[in-house]
């Protein structure tokens, strides 16, 4: 790849090569069958993403005068063991001034104004407020499943411009990240990227705020971003080792899967790897009246309160019906909300985290207390992590049930979750093995509702095997089959 610097100069040599997912890659800068404002390239490991950042920054930098562009990795170790090191050599030096000190390129063209590649780092959940008050046209986000969505939705704030002449040759601000599936920003990139719709073709996307609402501008128009996943796998990468397949062939199952195939099904250390949308998630129905409806609350103000509703049917099965998840709640607002959506249900009892329990500063009152005086009293619950994980993959449990009017033999489990309850379904195939205790979760920032789900079924006995039965004929049996039915189309269906 050469460039030419300007008209009648020598031609600058670049030895960088794209290969065809690559250059769809980079397309999507300036064809508008591919252009996004974010882009997500990606899959297996070795398809040559961290090379194509390198280059697509550098094409960007000579392309648009005067522009900034950020490429980052998680830490600073990653940063300088892959992007600096390949920008170290193939950046052209005539053009090319490199601050190892600031980790900044400037890229000086004589008479044009000077762009720089900013290479950065966020090692911790904090470090993006390195870049507060500063301005990018292009930010590059290498293995982006190395970050939370906490930080990518800081750092696209940071994505705009005033450059006139840049926008005059045609450049508008965009995002582009690669990455291999895995890590603990695995399920909002899945969400954000993979499951939007048909790979290598742009899709406009409304957004969404913090609870899943649609996000309007002042004219109340719909706020949308046009997003695109390009593929990525071994097969792609010609110039990569032939050995490297061979030594991803002898990983453990989900990694291999990760990384070979690219597959963002396989979560590797994935601690609920008994839930499957196909078998635990339902359409929500009617619940009968007589069925135990009870609730399970997690306490928090700048973490969010998290209210789940709960019904048992005859047999003990659990329906989760009902979810509520907000931050920056007091105590009173949390209650009053609970009340609202609890309608005119009759509630058996409601368990609390025991942060509930705990005196406020000011006037001495707990959220226990404030609670119960708005008309929802609840017991303690018990907080064992460890014994009440296992109480949730008791739950969670996936077990041969059988038709009793067709014979028929299909996947089921004692808990089941109505498809409105996003924030839940969200979370439990995030949750990730604590390296530290293989026996509990690592923090995560949705962890929330999976902890209010803990003390909920802590607070009820260890479900029961199914029993042989003669066939039911009630109203209740026919709910229960037509629940069950929802999840014969899926059989054998991977835990997601």
């Amino acid at each position: 790849m050469g460039y030419q610097t300007k008209p009648k100069s020598k031609v600058i040599k670049f030895p960088y090569q794209p290969q065809n997912r690559q250059k769809l890659f980079h397309y999507t800068t300036t064809d508008p069958k591919y252009m996004a404002d974010e882009i997500l390239y990606g899959g297996a490991a070795g398809g040559g993403k961290s090379a194509a950042i390198v280059g697509d920054a550098f094409k960007n930098a000579v392309k648009y005068e005067g522009i900034n562009i950020l490429v980052l990795r998680r830490t600073l170790g990653e940063l300088e063991g892959s992007i600096i090191l390949k920008m170290l050599e193939w950046y052209p030096r005539e053009i090319c001034k490199y601050n190892s000190s600031k980790h900044v390129w400037e890229i000086n063209i004589p008479g044009r104004a000077v762009s720089r590649i900013w290479c950065g780092y966020c090692e911790q959940e904090n470090d993006v407020y390195r870049y507060q008050g500063k301005e990018f046209e292009i930010i590059y986000i290498d293995e982006a499943t190395h970050f939370t969505y906490t930080q990518f939705k800081y750092l696209k704030s940071r994505n705009r411009t005033a450059n006139q002449k840049a926008i005059a040759d045609g450049l508008r601000p965009h995002m582009k990240l690669t990455t291999n599936p895995g890590g603990v920003g695995h399920v909002w990139v899945k969400k954000r990227f993979i499951d939007i719709g048909e790979w290598e073709q742009s899709h406009d996307i409304q957004e969404l705020d913090d609870e899943d609402q649609p996000v309007t501008d002042r004219k109340g128009q719909p706020v949308t971003t046009r997003r695109i996943f390009i593929p990525a796998k071994l097969s792609d990468n010609q110039y990569i080792d032939s050995d490297y397949e061979n030594k991803l062939l002898t990983m453990e199952d989900k990694l291999r899967r990760q990384l070979l195939d690219g597959d963002w099904d396989a979560l590797e250390g994935q601690f609920f790897s008994e839930f499957s949308r196909a078998i635990h998630v339902v359409e929500p129905i009617d619940i009968p009246t007589d069925w135990k409806r009870f609730r399970m609350m997690d306490e928090g103000y700048n973490d969010p309160f998290v209210c789940l509703w709960a019904a048992l049917d005859r047999e003990g099965n659990c329906y989760i019906y009902r979810e509520f998840i907000k931050s920056r709640l007091l105590s009173s607002e949390q209650a009053t909300k609970t009340n609202e959506l609890t309608y005119n249900e009759k509630i058996s009892y409601s368990v609390g985290d025991t942060s509930f329990w705990n005196k406020g500063k000011a006037d001495g009152k707990s959220p226990f207390e404030v609670f119960a005086e708005l008309g929802i009293p609840m017991m303690q619950a018990t907080k064992e992590r460890v014994n009440g994980w296992k109480r949730v993959r008791e739950w969670l449990h996936v077990f041969d049930d059988t038709d009793p009017v067709t014979g028929e033999t299909y996947k089921n489990a004692r808990l089941k979750i109505f498809k409105n309850c996003k924030g839940l379904i969200e979370a439990l195939p995030a949750m990730i093995i604590d390296d530290h205790n293989p026996e509990d979760i690592e923090d995560h920032t949705l962890d929330h509702a999976p902890d209010a789900l803990r003390y909920g079924l802590m607070s009820r006995p260890s479900p029961t095997k199914p029993l042989d039965k003669n066939i039911d004929t009630s109203p209740e049996a026919r709910v229960r089959r037509n629940i069950a039915k929802q999840a014969k189309p899926n059989k054998g269906a991977r835990a997601v």
